[in-house]
């Protein structure tokens, strides 16, 4: 777990400014007059590196300008979100209404008999930490683009930053995406009543 340094504490350790960040990037990207170059360096970049100036822009304009570690974490923020947002339509990857683990269960479609995202993914996904979870997480964000699915950014937002920083609070993070992705399987398998 890191300690509490300056590095630790940029861009905010409280969790409403992550939640409010990851949507305004979110909702930024898929502006129309966003320069359709930058979301393809963004999309193309290594989040490990942050090596494209379309990134160290959105850094400096959002304040996430700070440590390393952080850095990289926003990095991983904006490449995913950069890899669910559609090209044209002006549609954000951002979706209030959708949790992650129900996007992952069902993807865009509603009473599909198996989930999108299987069960031993997903498993492998939330006991994943550090730098196996950020490969996992951007095949993840991958997959979800290529299906044209969009979810809650603002819960992603905070399981990407409270690994190795917040254990509690990444816990936490775990725990509602795997409720939200069962409860989507347990929909899925119930038979519907009037």
């Amino acid at each position: 777990m890191m300690n509490m340094t300056d590095e630790t504490t940029q861009a905010g350790e409280n969790r409403i400014g992550w939640d409010s960040t990851a949507v305004r990037l979110a909702n930024h990207l898929a502006r129309q007059n966003f320069p359709r170059g930058d979301l393809a360096a963004l999309r193309r970049m290594s989040p490990a590196a942050a090596d494209t100036p379309a990134f160290w822009r959105l850094a400096a304009q959002y304040d996430l300008l700070g440590g390393t570690r952080l850095e990289r974490k926003w990095a991983l923020i904006v490449h995913g979100i950069a890899l669910m947002t559609p090209t044209v339509g002006g549609k954000s990857a951002h979706d209030p209404q959708r949790s992650v683990g129900a996007a992952l269960y069902r993807g865009s479609d509603v009473g599909g008999a198996t989930a999108l995202y299987s069960e031993t993914r997903f498993n492998r996904l939330l006991t994943a930490r550090g730098t196996m979870l950020h490969t996992l997480l951007i095949r993840m964000f991958r997959m979800l683009a290529s299906a044209g699915v969009s979810f809650d950014w603002r819960e992603m937002a905070r399981f990407i930053l409270n690994d190795g920083y917040n254990e509690s609070r990444a816990e936490q993070a775990r725990r509602r995406i795997a409720r939200s992705y069962y409860r989507e399987e347990h929909r899925q398998a119930s038979p519907t009543t009037s």
